[in-house]
Parts: C-alpha cells; sequence; structure tokens
C-alpha cells in the first residue's frame, strides 16, 4: 500500500536513503525526444572582403594591417541543413549536414557599424535518427573567433578569421511519452536565504 504521508513529502531533488515511493500516475506527456547526439570542435580560416570609406561597410575610420576586427555569433545562431543520408543497420544513419555559421564583424573604430557574413561547411556523422527524424545543430556555438585585417586596398579591407565552432548535432523528434507521475509540482514557500541549487551541468565543449 502507498505510504499517504510519504507521498506528501515528494519534492525535486535526490531521492532518499530508503528509496522513493512508488509513482502514483501515469501521465502522457509532449517532449522532444533525443534520439542520438554528438559533438566535435571544428577549427575554420576563413577570408572575407568588407568594403571601407564614406558609404562602405565600415564607414568611419582607416586600417592598417594586423587591426583587429571583434567577432561573434550573429542572433540567428549555428544551424545545419541535411543533405543526404545513407543507411548503416540497426536504425543508424550517416548523415552528410551543410552548416551555417553567421558571424557578426565590428568596426573596431566605430562600434555600431556591423556587418554580417556566413561561415558554411559540410559535416558528415552517424547516429541513431530513424527516418522522418531530422538533425539539429541549434545548441552549437563558437567556441573562439579572431580575425585581423590581412590585406588593405583602395576602399576595402580584407580581414582574415580563425574560428573555433562547437558543433552539437542531436536528432531530436516531438513525441508523446507515457512516464510515472507523483502528480503536480507545488511551489514551496520562498525564504531569505536559499538552499543550495543544483550545480551548472558542465560545458559539452572545452
Amino acid at each position: 500500500m502507498v505510504d499517504k504521508a510519504k507521498l506528501a513529502q515528494v519534492s525535486p531533488g535526490v531521492c532518499p536513503p530508503e528509496g522513493c515511493p512508488p509513482p502514483t500516475r501515469i501521465e502522457c506527456i509532449v517532449v522532444d525526444k533525443v534520439y542520438d547526439s554528438c559533438f566535435q570542435i571544428h577549427d575554420l580560416n576563413r577570408d572575407f572582403t568588407i568594403t571601407t570609406g564614406t558609404e562602405g561597410e565600415f564607414e568611419t575610420g582607416t586600417f592598417v594591417l594586423g587591426d583587429v576586427i571583434p567577432c561573434a555569433l550573429a542572433e540567428a545562431g549555428i544551424s545545419c541543413t541535411e543533405i543526404s543520408r545513407t543507411p548503416v543497420g540497426e536504425g543508424f544513419f550517416t548523415i552528410t549536414l551543410l552548416v551555417t555559421v553567421p558571424l557578426v564583424l565590428t568596426n573596431p573604430n566605430a562600434t555600431e557599424e556591423t556587418v554580417e557574413r556566413t561561415v558554411t561547411f559540410t559535416k558528415t556523422v552517424t547516429l541513431c535518427c530513424p527516418e522522418g527524424v531530422g538533425p539539429d545543430c541549434s545548441e552549437s556555438t563558437i567556441v573562439m573567433c579572431s580575425c585581423v585585417v590581412s590585406l588593405v586596398g583602395e576602399g576595402e579591407i580584407t580581414i582574415t578569421c580563425n574560428i573555433q565552432v562547437c558543433l552539437v548535432t542531436k536528432c531530436i523528434l516531438t513525441v508523446q511519452l507515457l512516464v510515472p507521475s507523483y502528480g503536480f509540482c507545488v511551489p514551496a514557500p520562498c525564504v531569505t536565504l536559499p538552499g543550495v541549487c543544483p550545480p551548472t551541468p558542465p560545458a559539452q565543449c572545452f
């Protein structure tokens, strides 16, 4: 028989040494199921041309070789598109992806002047990714982006960028799952000094 008093004490966190009580319900919830995932660091090198001067993309200031150009990931984030897939057995597929990395380059002489450039590359992965389940790369990020002026021309400059991308690839599908449940969560009263929060999950790339 379920211990009603024990169930009343169930809350998020670690189970007591004697174990958690049995669930009281089976719920159907809608979640994103991750069939498989992987990550890898990619080092990229790209040259970009930016126009300068009164009507250029960078209107303010002059540039010399070696000038550092601030670089960051654009708000759109990293994305990927499936190009092809080949079955390799037991639900696994070798998938070729086109990865798109949008960058924002900032004029060091005027931070309000920015331009966007896009870096693309292909990546092949083998994942459990059933038909109808598409790869997702939205959790990917830039680990490092270093750009300098490598050539100064008439009305334009060439910027050379070294970019390190942490590519996180997941095969995700929104599904309905049956899960054991204790019912709905009931918030506890707020306190002045909070307890110890769970630690931040470790980063997937270093």
